[in-house]
């Protein structure tokens, strides 16, 4: 579940300055607390779908990736930590030692049971607003991709123009990884 703490606008020391123990996300200034722990299938979705891809970018040193305990810090205060994120090789310098601090190419999300809405809304609109090519949200139990990509703005709203979902007997190809065709049942076994 997430619970939104209230208060003015938040910054990033405040983020910081919460516990290592305690899962907290920062979003236009506002700190979200995220649900503790995270399921023996989400675990396994994120790993097998990091390792795929963690095995297409070394050899041909496309890029990094980046899995949690590692933040992505964006302007307007706000710093969340996706389950996933890739960097393409020029672009590593938005990579310090505590974050990546600036849109990547790739951001994968588990979707939590308990708070959907927080990956299919909330962060679906952040991540189109600063233009992250492409968006993956995983829902381990349904055992689905939802690939989003072409971000655009309308007004001062974030949306994807481009969206697929992909389901078990169906092969995901990943454009910011120059092509990665990955099963969908590969990441859910």
């Amino acid at each position: 579940m997430v619970t939104a703490k209230p208060k003015g606008k938040y910054t990033y020391a405040d983020y910081a300055a919460k516990p290592d123990d305690e899962k907290w996300e920062l979003i236009d200034g506002v700190l979200y607390q995220m649900a503790a722990g995270a399921s023996a299938r989400h675990q396994e979705a994120g790993e097998n779908l990091g390792s795929w891809v963690d095995h297409h970018i070394r050899p041909r040193q496309l890029g990094r990736i980046y899995r949690p305990r590692f933040d992505l810090i964006l302007p307007g205060e706000t710093a969340v930590e996706p389950d996933l994120l890739f960097v393409r090789a020029e672009r590593l310098h938005i990579i310090t030692q505590r974050a990546c601090e600036g849109p990547p190419d790739l951001v994968v999300e588990i979707l939590s049971p308990s708070n959907p809405r927080h990956d299919l809304e909330r962060k679906r609109e952040l991540y189109a607003r600063h233009g992250i090519p492409e968006y993956l949200i995983l829902d381990a139990y349904q055992e689905t991709v939802l690939a989003l990509a072409e971000p655009t703005i309308s007004g001062e709203v974030g949306l994807y123009t481009g969206e697929t979902e992909y389901r078990s007997g169906d092969i995901l190809i990943l454009a910011s990884l120059t092509g990665l065709e990955i099963a969908v049942a590969d990441i859910f076994e």
